[in-house]
């Protein structure tokens, strides 16, 4: 038998890639509760979308001791924000926090609107790297351009944490793509995403005939194993 050695970072990604396979009901009840709690909501958010209160807060427990690295990284900025009187986005975008700056926050007499203000900063601080999207559809291009695949590879539409593209029916092009897609989506040389653990990455869906036909692409694999995937997917 061979057996042949897997990093824990290819391990964990590979398991969390099976979620969306094997658990899609689990996995489509759990965006709600992650998107409001990523974004400053607690348990009584949750509860909103028909959590009972004893799950909610289980919810919101879980969620924070699993993200506290995450909690962290947030919370530091903004103190930092107090001083400087601005949190620093993606690629050096500065949104202005005045409100931080002036008030005592987390006193009882901290104004609404500098609470107000250091949640919306707080959310910026995530949401603006959406902006590696456009970064990745920019590498994407201008290799596909160069390549003998420039007319049949069209970028046709980008929303926050995915990107968009008319593609030739072909086995050559949707490897193509998927090869240079794939390296695209890994990019993380910025010093503030840079991390020796935590990676980034992507996967290439097909939708075909239409969008009720989903199939997934794996990462870097040959003509062989797409045809495949391809085939199993019919």
């Amino acid at each position: 038998m061979k057996i042949t050695p897997i990093s824990a970072e290819e391990y964990n990604i590979h398991h969390i890639n099976q979620i969306k396979h094997k658990y899609p009901d689990y996995r489509q009840r759990s965006k709600m509760p992650t998107f409001a709690l990523t974004y400053g909501g607690n348990w009584r958010t949750i509860m909103k979308d028909g959590f009972s209160e004893e799950e909610s807060r289980e919810i919101e427990k879980n969620y924070h001791e699993l993200y506290k690295q995450s909690d962290k990284w947030v919370d530091d900025r903004l103190k930092q924000a107090e001083n400087d009187g601005y949190v620093t986005l993606a690629f050096g975008l500065r949104l202005r926090t005045p409100l931080l700056q002036k008030c005592v926050i987390g006193d009882k007499k901290t104004l609404y609107e500098a609470t107000k203000e250091r949640k919306s900063a707080g959310n910026a601080l995530g949401q603006s790297w959406g902006l590696l999207n456009c970064r990745a559809v920019n590498e994407v291009m201008e290799q596909v351009w160069k390549s003998p695949y420039r007319n049949d590879i069209l970028p046709c539409g980008q929303i926050h944490d995915a990107s968009y593209y008319f593609v030739k029916d072909d086995i050559d092009t949707l490897l193509y793509l998927n090869k240079i897609l794939s390296k695209a989506m890994k990019w993380q040389e910025d010093p503030a995403i840079a991390h020796d653990e935590v990676h980034l990455s992507g996967e290439l869906d097909i939708f075909y005939p239409s969008w009720k036909y989903p199939t997934t692409i794996p990462n870097d694999c040959n003509k062989e194993k797409l045809i495949e995937v391809i085939n199993a997917n019919k």
